[in-house]
């Protein structure tokens, strides 16, 4: 990045006043210390990397996100919690066997709002997070 930016010895210091990136940057903040932050971010899943932001209202920090990134379901297919309620009941069989008479009766409105208030979710454009740890 120094040669990018034409930094060299003959600098002493420098300061970050502008940047296009999905975290924050301290105007300080060392060449080297981007670099890493960077690295860390790359090495993320697609899927987390591209609702980086949005994660990161979440977790203190990229390095605490880096850490934890085993610890997230991507409902990529819920556009809200009804749908994660839906796919809890149907998909992974949470009430056991429902039978299709009875489907129209569970009101997965209240059971995605119970799942939001006992658990952690992040909705973003790309779906919706689950933070299971």
């Amino acid at each position: 990045v120094k040669e990018k930016i034409g930094l060299n010895d003959e600098y002493e210091e420098y300061a970050i006043h502008d940047y296009e990136l999905p975290f924050t940057v301290d105007e300080y903040t060392s060449i080297g210390e981007l670099n890493r932050l960077w690295e860390m971010v790359s090495e993320l899943p697609e899927e987390l990397q591209s609702e980086l932001s949005a994660l990161l209202t979440h977790f203190s920090s990229i390095e605490e996100l880096s850490e934890h990134q085993e610890d997230i379901i991507i409902h990529s297919d819920c556009d809200d919690m009804y749908d994660v309620a839906r796919y809890y009941i149907e998909e992974t069989g949470a009430l056991g066997e429902v039978p299709a008479s009875l489907q129209n009766y569970i009101d997965y409105q209240a059971y995605g709002r119970d799942l939001d208030l006992s658990g952690t979710f992040i909705s973003t454009n790309h779906g919706i997070f689950e933070i299971v740890y």
